[in-house]
């Protein structure tokens, strides 16, 4: 028979391991996913309190890339269409729906508005009717109304073009940006770029320093002068801190812009390559990157080093067998944005088009949400669940 005292010992609360913030910390860090990290904040106010705090919630950011929970149009503001049930983001993506403002109104403008970039919560807008070539950009946070209007590029610095007035520009957000979230804190950077017939003009924005400066590259490779002049002919692709551009007048190769080195050059592409509209460029692992090519309703990868030149075929991906168009329509947060529109459809009909994801880790297909409209052009938006959401800018 135990003792009274043996009761007393087993069940007193002082029995119960107490870990220092630290150690909390470390085992919250190796959860999968941030529905488990919200369950874990609701057990008490010990894990609620390590959880909120800054410096861990950076941490986790890095660790675990926040989740895709739908995609924004390029030419219909105000259209988020948010991941529906049965895939695991909905009930995540119907809260941010219902609690963000992705119809812009706290801008307080008349413009008309396109969304060029969407990356870390943020979406770079621009405006459609502006006076000037380079102006009208803004950051905004749809989650918590906020926004950052960006200064027009001044004349010395877009003089470098040698277009003044003729040629678009293709804004967008540096990934770069995010990559010490610790130190960056709500900074982030903006590049332009203009593609010339015998130069790249970039221009990068800092909000640290609110200007812009200027960088030109000698391309290696000249450009046909009329091809330069619609940038619509540009698919712009991101990896590994370089950018890439195929380009659908140029044959068999991509201009990369190696931002560590500041280098531009020329990769070719496989053998056989031809349709920069059906491609994607991703990160294949450490100094590697991957190429996704879309035919026949299959997906086919091919890897190589960054500064390799051998291309590898490494697999190929089937698709679901819905009689449909496949396309590509953007890569990011880890993920591509696949669209198939029916085959059989007329001119006069609106296309009920589904959207899939595909995990660049796993490789599986999962189906997104779906729509009566066919989109041209759309961006992934990633965010945390909104508990752990905090401003971007």
């Amino acid at each position: 028979m135990s003792s009274p005292a043996a009761h007393q010992v087993a069940g007193a609360p002082s029995s119960l391991p107490i870990f220092p913030d630290e150690i909390l910390e470390e085992i919250f860090l190796r959860l999968d996913a941030a529905e488990d990290l919200a369950r874990a904040s609701a057990a008490c106010t010990t894990f609620r309190r390590v959880v909120s705090a800054r410096r861990f919630l950076h941490r986790f950011r890095c660790l675990h890339p926040p989740p895709v929970l739908g995609f924004l149009e390029f030419d219909a503001l105000g259209t988020f269409h948010p991941a529906e049930p049965p895939h695991r983001a909905a009930p995540a993506a119907r809260a941010l729906a219902q609690a963000s403002d992705f119809t812009f109104s706290f801008l307080g403008s008349p413009h008309f508005w396109r969304v060029c970039d969407a990356r870390d919560s943020r979406v770079l807008l621009r405006r459609v009717r502006v006076t000037s070539v380079f102006a009208g950009l803004v950051v905004c946070d749809p989650l918590h109304r906020r926004h950052v209007e960006l200064p027009t590029i001044p004349d010395n610095l877009a003089a470098a073009t040698g277009c003044w007035g003729l040629q678009e520009f293709d804004p967008f957000l540096d990934p770069d940006t995010g990559k010490d979230k610790e130190k960056q804190g709500l900074s982030f950077q903006v590049i332009c770029a203009v593609q010339c017939q015998h130069k790249l003009v970039t221009f990068h924005f800092s909000s640290v320093t609110g200007q812009w400066r200027g960088i030109t590259f000698n391309r290696p490779v000249p450009l046909d002068s009329i091809s330069v002049k619609f940038p619509k002919l540009f698919e712009r692709h991101y990896a590994h801190g370089c950018y890439f551009w195929t380009i659908a007048l140029s044959g068999s190769f991509m201009v990369m812009l190696n931002m560590h080195d500041m280098e531009l050059s020329v990769v070719d592409l496989p053998p056989g390559i031809f349709c920069p509209r059906e491609q994607a460029i991703v990160e294949a692992g450490e100094d590697m990157i991957g190429l996704f090519t879309l035919s026949d309703g299959r997906l086919q990868l091919y890897y190589k080093s960054l500064r390799g030149t051998e291309w590898h075929h490494e697999r190929i991906i089937p698709l679901p067998k819905l009689n449909s168009y496949w396309s590509i329509l953007d890569a990011a947060a880890g993920y591509l944005l696949l669209q198939a529109t029916p085959q059989d459809c007329s001119l006069f009909e609106k296309p009920e088009s589904q959207y899939f994801t595909l995990n660049l880790k796993t490789f599986l297909v999962e189906g997104l949400c779906v729509s009566n409209r066919r989109i041209t052009g759309a961006h992934l938006y990633a965010s945390f669940l909104l508990s752990f959401s905090q401003p971007s800018i």
